[in-house]
């Protein structure tokens, strides 16, 4: 998680006012309410404010057992929500698994490992490789968020393939997610990045009632958490499935225009892309309801 005390002693060190430290990047309430309730502002905020202090984000990370090893693991999960996987693979050039000694530390490496040959390298056998790695570790909990995080991993895997293979691991996170217990940074990232994923899986194969359930569990935690990372996508799932289901086209409006607010936030192109055009149709079809209506 974020050590926001030795954040706060860096800023005061380079003498560095809250109003002068924002200045550009962030409201001067935006960085009050991170220093002093814990709201953890966007990533690319977190990231301008680090670099004003000439510090990198790593440098203000800790994790429970605060080693070496977890902290590069730990900023490492950052830079795949930027789908900076060349920073990934740099740091994960740095850890030596033969020296970990953690288990938690060895499923978050493994599980880090076939992320990045699924989404970086394109290399589905050794994303398969490392996924099982922690599918077969002895003794581990059904609820253990690095296992839910490898089935998410082979349900991708598999996801253009097999679907009845992907169905198999998404629907073993179904009944476990929600048991998950909340408590850093590091673990709300994982749940949500779970949460999406599987709900966008449900609500493209017209499995609502799963894909809704999932969705909106998501937007509680990211409300609760103040969590938007993955907010674009959340809210662009939401919209899809509020039009197939015939809800109210202000419904989807709502969740559309939420998704692009967070989309612009943390820079999601894609999301701009697709959510911009789907905008375009809806607000055609409201203007086309209200003429008729006339």
């Amino acid at each position: 998680m974020i050590n926001i005390e030795k954040f706060i002693k860096i800023r005061k060190s380079l003498k560095l006012s809250q109003n002068e430290l924002c200045n550009g990047i962030c409201t001067q309430s935006t960085l009050s309410k991170f220093e002093n309730n814990g709201q953890i502002p966007s990533f690319k905020i977190l990231k301008q404010l680090c670099e004003r202090m000439n510090i990198s984000l790593s440098d203000i990370m800790m994790t429970s057992t605060e080693s070496e090893i977890a902290q590069k693991l730990f900023s490492a999960d950052f830079y795949f929500i930027t789908y900076d996987y060349d920073q990934v693979r740099k740091i994960l050039k740095q850890v030596n698994e033969k020296k970990i000694r953690d288990k938690q530390d060895l499923l978050h490496y493994n599980y880090l490992c076939g992320q990045l040959a699924l989404d970086g390298d394109h290399n589905d056998v050794s994303a398969l490789f490392y996924f099982n790695n922690i599918l077969t570790t002895d003794n581990l909990k059904a609820d253990n968020i690095y296992r839910l995080l490898a089935l998410k991993g082979c349900s991708q895997v598999y996801a253009s393939q097999d679907m009845d293979k992907t169905s198999h691991y998404f629907d073993q996170i179904l009944g476990q997610i929600k048991k998950v217990e909340i408590k850093d940074s590091l673990r709300e990232l994982q749940v949500m990045s779970i949460l999406t994923a599987a709900g966008e899986f449900y609500g493209q194969n017209g499995q609502y009632k799963h894909a809704d359930d999932l969705l909106n569990y998501a937007y509680e935690l990211a409300s609760s958490h103040h969590v938007v990372y993955f907010l674009a996508r959340v809210g662009y799932q939401l919209a899809l499935d509020d039009l197939a289901q015939k809800r109210s086209l202000n419904t989807a409006l709502e969740h559309l225009h939420d998704s692009l607010a967070f989309a612009r936030l943390n820079k999601n192109e894609v999301i701009l892309k697709e959510g911009g055009k789907l905008l375009k149709e809806l607000e055609e079809k409201a203007y086309e309801n209200s003429q008729s209506r006339d």
